[in-house]
């Protein structure tokens, strides 16, 4: 047996060892990441576990393990409460088997391993989150140098796992690409992908080696031959078409709906109809135009004393105009409230999408998009999830 297969031949055979002794110390309610964390007496047990990844360019991980645990009402909170205070006192007494265990992990992983490993950096906090269900959060985090392989300029993830991983019903794992990165492919199929984060949702059961991720620099996402500039001209190119085409889309809207340009029987017979129907009189052109609105005129113009009087002229004017503002307002962004806007994106988004995104969307501010999401968030629209160092937004189905 080779270096590398004895070391995550043995990183695995610690995790799952330390998985299933610790589940089945639970009673069976923990997963196998909530059983990574040491659960003292006084701790609430916790409903969902939610573990973030953050790689690092030089195969270093930053690990997030967030325990919630469900507040129904005011009792469950004030006792949350207690537990917070007792946790902010004497916090070495809940991080201290956290960082023990996750030490020897990686402790037995080193000594066999082809790649330098160690953990550092423990810390742990606790807060209670509206999203808009009350949760208890206890969060752990630590550096896992060596974690990942670097492959030229590629960092690959997943070797660790060789014999397998899980996450339980209602939990996630995600896994982040270092900065300047992007993600170039995860197995097996994330529940959820992103630029730079692939996210999956319990229960999962992955098979040896898994979950995998591979992330590369963004310069050389295209396979690592870098950007041509004939590629990057016609992208721009092709970008600044689609602004000019919604640009025009959209002002031919605006002036159909304000009444500057009409459609239906076009602009002189229109305007001919209106003189006519004043009592001007008309010319030659007038006549002409008069030929194309009236199809069933069996002669010339002038027989057909007043076609653009007739009701169904003034019927095709009116009904193609209001057609088309039927379609402007149907997809007009005024006639949105903000809350709206957020809705809608978020179901073209698949229900779920980081705040930050939300912000970069709609160019809001912070504070406003904080705001509008607070407000859908007490309304029961949405749900705010803190994973890792971001929030993220689910819209809630109705039920």
């Amino acid at each position: 047996m080779d270096r590398r297969a004895r070391t995550t031949g043995s990183v695995t055979v610690v995790l799952l060892v330390v998985c299933c002794l610790a589940a089945a110390t639970l009673g069976g309610t923990a997963s196998a990441q909530s059983a990574l964390v040491p659960q003292t007496d006084d701790q609430p047990a916790p409903d969902n576990t939610i573990t973030r990844i953050d790689l690092a360019a030089d195969g270093s991980a930053t690990w997030e393990i967030t325990l919630r645990t469900r507040l129904e009402n005011d009792s469950d909170i004030a006792e949350y409460e207690r537990f917070q205070e007792q946790f902010r006192a004497n916090t070495s007494r809940y991080l201290d088997p956290f960082s023990e265990r996750m030490s020897g992990v990686v402790a037995a992983a080193n000594q066999s391993s082809d790649r330098e490993m160690r953990a550092e950096g423990f810390n742990a906090e606790t807060d209670i989150q509206e999203v808009p269900r009350r949760w208890g959060v206890v969060s752990f985090r630590f550096t896992w140098t060596g974690f990942a392989a670097v492959e030229d300029d590629a960092v690959v993830a997943g070797d660790v796992f060789a014999g397998g991983f899980f996450i339980g019903t209602d939990d996630a794992l995600a896994i982040s690409a270092p900065d300047g990165y992007m993600i170039e492919s995860a197995a097996p199929e994330p529940d959820e992908t992103s630029e730079s984060v692939v996210e999956w949702r319990g229960r999962e059961d992955f098979d040896d080696g898994h979950p995998s991720v591979r992330a590369v620099p963004i310069a050389s996402g295209d396979g690592g031959g870098g950007s041509s500039p004939d590629g990057d001209n016609s992208t721009l190119l092709v970008a600044l078409g689609l602004l000019v085409l919604i640009g025009a889309v959209g002002a031919g809207a605006y002036a159909v709906r304000t009444g500057r340009l009409t459609l239906g029987g076009g602009g002189a017979a229109d305007g001919d109809a209106t003189a006519r129907t004043a009592g001007g009189e008309t010319n030659d052109g007038d006549a002409s135009a008069d030929e194309t609105v009236d199809p069933d005129a069996s002669g010339s113009a002038p027989d057909d004393p007043e076609p653009a009087n007739r009701p169904d002229a003034v019927d095709v004017k009116y009904d193609s105009a209001d057609a088309v503002d039927n379609e402007t307002a149907a997809i007009d962004p005024d006639l949105l409230t903000d809350e709206d806007r957020v809705r809608q994106v978020l179901a073209e988004r698949g229900g779920r999408m980081k705040q930050s995104a939300i912000v970069d969307e709609f160019d809001w501010s912070k504070s406003k998009a904080s705001r509008v999401i607070s407000r859908m968030a007490e309304d029961g629209d949405v749900e705010k999830l803190r994973i890792g160092r971001e929030n993220v937004i689910d819209l809630v189905e109705e039920s």
